[in-house]
């Protein structure tokens, strides 16, 4: 009984966790939302700085969403006894959509990471592909590590330079 003598009535606790439900974390959810639908489409246009940027992003929302989680918890920990099965009811809802979401957003961040390290690697390697460019033919580079299909990535990689610019002549030159 000590305990509950801590404890309070949930409706002196539930406009706080109404605030957590109704809104701080539906905000967060639609942030991550935003932040994964950024991360495919900067994945897709192949914008690297801006995918790293938002991973960055995202991983801050996953950890406010956790937070306001972590607050909502204890908030719920000062209910009384018979006040938990409404309580749970009111909360479960909010609380499986939020461990998709971040289940969502760590499977998309894993399979992100991935792809951007095996770009970054690839813009490592364009520097040597780019070296062994000879007249529009380009040499195979022994030490790449997937073989061909590598190669046709590095050669993706490398910019287009406009024949009308001085960097074009510059380059012309160098070759």
């Amino acid at each position: 009984m000590s305990e509950d003598g801590e404890k309070v009535r949930l409706r002196r606790i539930e406009p706080a966790i109404q605030k957590f439900i109704k809104v701080a974390i539906p905000t967060d959810l639609e942030r991550l939302r935003k932040h994964q639908i950024n991360i495919e489409k900067y994945q897709r246009c192949r914008l690297w700085d801006r995918l790293h940027e938002e991973h960055i992003n995202a991983g801050r929302t996953v950890q406010q969403l956790r937070a306001n989680m972590r607050e909502m918890e204890k908030l719920c920990l000062r209910v009384r006894q018979e006040d938990i099965p409404v309580l749970q009811r009111m909360i479960n809802p909010i609380k499986e959509e939020a461990s998709f979401a971040v289940k969502g957003f760590l499977q998309l961040h894993t399979a992100s990471a991935e792809e951007l390290k095996k770009q970054l690697e690839g813009q490592e390697d364009a520097s040597l592909t780019r070296s062994a460019t000879v007249g529009g033919e380009t040499l195979y580079n022994t030490e790449v590590k997937d073989g061909s299909q590598s190669l046709i990535q590095i050669q993706a990689l490398l910019p287009e330079i406009p024949q009308e610019e001085n960097a074009a002549e510059s380059w012309e030159t160098l070759e």
